[in-house]
């Protein structure tokens, strides 16, 4: 098999449903496909083939504990507006990552998801 070895599925906390797939949809323009099962949606992003999905049935770890998940964009400033403006909240502001690796933030989605974007910008 050729892809062993990567990640080939991340699932998000989703408790309210309704406000991830309107904040992932409207943030990050993530394709949204629901499935038969109330509680859970698959996520595309872009033309890429990865993804994940929305569980409903998961909780959010509190206060940044586990893993943390990264999204690439391409202008940050602009990205951490559109998360505050559909109800999420930045934790940390834009700070430069040493050695030339570009910058990153922390924010918090509606879910209280811990996660982290990065820019070369």
């Amino acid at each position: 098999m050729e892809h062993l070895h990567t990640i080939s599925h991340i699932e998000i906390p989703a408790p309210d449903f309704t406000k991830a797939i309107e904040f992932y949809t409207k943030v990050f323009r993530w394709g949204i496909e629901l499935i038969t099962v109330d509680h859970y949606a698959f996520f595309t992003i872009g033309n890429t083939g990865s993804g994940g999905a929305f569980d409903a049935s998961l909780m959010p770890a509190p206060e940044r504990t586990g893993m943390q998940i990264v999204i690439d964009v391409d202008d940050m400033d602009q990205v951490m507006r559109e998360i505050e403006d559909q109800g999420g909240e930045i934790t940390l502001g834009k700070t430069e990552i040493p050695g030339g690796h570009g910058f990153y933030c922390i924010f918090k989605d509606p879910n209280h998801n811990y996660l982290q974007l990065h820019s070369m910008k």
